[in-house]
């Protein structure tokens, strides 16, 4: 069986000299500010794509577009993310075998359907 694993690139702003994310992870609640919570094999892309926003040399996308190719991701589709200026790319790559919070999310879902 075939597994997929699926990041969005985002954008922060609509100007030549923006900033690109994949799959960046914030957490918050009622009475603390946001924290990232980004997994770590997408910090360690985003840190890359913050070194190349540092050389001042633009545009990056297609840089990042090639760093995503490189760790294996296809790019499959772009989309409107809801904010103002924001767009987002979306990559899926295949994977040997599912991540372990995608095992847990199907073994519950499995179990869910058992019951029924």
């Amino acid at each position: 069986m075939a597994y997929w694993e699926y990041a969005t690139l985002t954008r922060l702003s609509s100007g030549l000299d923006t900033k690109w994310y994949v799959n960046r992870i914030y957490q918050h609640s009622d009475n603390a500010l946001p924290e990232e919570v980004t997994d770590k094999a997408y910090r360690a892309l985003n840190d890359k794509f913050d070194a190349l926003h540092a050389t001042k040399v633009f545009p990056i996308l297609p840089a990042v577009l090639n760093l995503m190719g490189a760790a294996g991701w296809e790019l499959i589709d772009d989309m409107q993310t809801g904010i103002t200026g924001g767009e987002g790319l979306v990559f899926k790559r295949t994977i040997a075998r599912p991540r372990p919070a995608a095992k847990r999310a199907a073994k519950q879902s499995s179990a869910k359907r058992a019951r029924r």
